[in-house]
């Protein structure tokens, strides 16, 4: 029987293979070259003014959790840190910081869906209090998304995780009742609040396949960002080239540096995003990069179209961009990066609380300060 080792099927296999996938990679590269001049024109992609000089006071959020095994079970450690930052002419400076954290044992029950929650409420707190302070800078930034997402919502049987989600909601809602007054564009002197998530394309990627000449195609669009409905003939038959380009191949093409995608609504299907009543004010979105070779990010605010035009979204855009730092292949602005570089200690204080709490077992302490003093009742 004549048998074919895996080396020389390989070899034979890339050498019929190879012309057809080079053709179709060239295809797809020649067919986001036709569309992206088309998504200009349009308005759906804008070019943002690199800035000489930068004045700017801004806050940025990172959290981060990490789980460890320990006696059988779980224990874990969720925590938020802020880095406030003052730009004068160019010049930097680190004005404050603060923090937040819990450590508790956890069961196995949706663990990191629970900490995702865990770690929203902590971004929220720090936000509250850098309002509190009444000091607040023009930009504030977390890593978190601004309100709970349908994909974060749990089923009701998952009795701890629906618990988690329904004392992340019931703060989140707190908080916009009352701060909302104190944010922009609700305060046009407030300050921002702005979450930066990376990548997640599908919604831009959705909306360029629409048929952007009618009305229903165009729902999701803020009109008020330049779109150029005269140029949205230009959009048509273009469904059968996107189809066979991958989304994240899609908009790496489009997307150059210092550029970013038109606004768009992400509250269109209010269900999908909770605490609905807040939801209602609205929520919208854009893409942006800051060069070519660095990593695509979304900036997600709070807001309607009424609330926001051309000048104001680029004015934000200009600030991510000009913040933006690359990390270990990962974009994230300075104020961001920073705070994240505090979290690093996480892990190691995780494997410190589970070797104190596997000795204060085994040594019997956590009974024995349980038990003292429970025979004097009884004297």
């Amino acid at each position: 029987m004549k048998t074919t080792n895996l080396a020389q099927a390989l070899a034979i296999d890339s050498q019929l293979r190879l012309p057809g996938s080079a053709g179709r990679l060239l295809k797809q590269i020649r067919d986001i070259e036709h569309v992206a001049p088309i998504f200009r024109d349009a308005g759906l992609i804008k070019a943002v003014k690199r800035p000489s000089v930068i004045n700017l006071a801004v806050s940025g959020i990172a959290s981060h959790s990490c789980i460890h095994r320990a006696l059988g079970g779980f224990i874990y450690v969720s925590a938020a840190v802020r880095t406030d930052l003052l730009i004068q002419e160019n010049k930097i400076s680190t004005t404050g910081t603060d923090s937040v954290s819990e450590l508790d044992d956890i069961d196995f029950e949706a663990q990191r869906k629970r900490l995702d929650l865990v770690e929203m409420r902590h971004c929220y707190a720090l936000v509250e209090r850098l309002i509190i302070q009444d000091a607040a800078p023009n930009l504030i930034l977390i890593d978190t998304p601004l309100f709970i997402g349908r994909d974060m919502i749990p089923l009701k049987r998952n009795v701890r995780h629906w618990a988690e989600y329904e004392k992340t909601r019931d703060a989140i809602e707190g908080f916009w009742q009352k701060h909302r007054k104190d944010l922009f564009p609700w305060n046009p002197d407030g300050p921002v609040l702005t979450s930066i998530l990376a990548e997640r394309f599908s919604a831009i990627v959705s909306i360029a396949r629409q048929d952007l000449r009618t009305v229903d195609g165009r729902k999701h669009l803020l009109l008020s960002d330049g779109f150029s409905p005269e140029s949205a003939s230009g959009l048509s038959g273009l469904e059968e080239r996107l189809m066979g380009i991958g989304d994240t191949r899609f908009i790496n093409g489009i997307l150059g540096s210092f550029t970013r995608t038109i606004a768009f609504r992400m509250t269109e299907n209010r269900s999908r995003m909770e605490p609905a009543g807040e939801v209602d004010y609205g929520v919208i979105g854009f893409h942006f990069r800051s060069a070519r070779g660095g990593q695509i990010q979304m900036a997600q605010m709070a807001g309607e179209e009424s609330d926001w035009d051309s000048a104001l979204l680029d004015a934000v855009a200009t600030r991510l961009m000009v913040l933006d730092m690359q990390s270990q292949r990962k974009a994230m602005p300075l104020p961001q990066l920073l705070s994240r570089q505090q979290l690093n200690i996480l892990e190691k204080f995780a494997a410190y609380y589970r070797q104190g709490l596997n000795e204060a077992l085994r040594n019997n302490d956590v009974e024995s300060t349980w038990l003292t003093g429970l025979d004097e009742g009884f004297e």
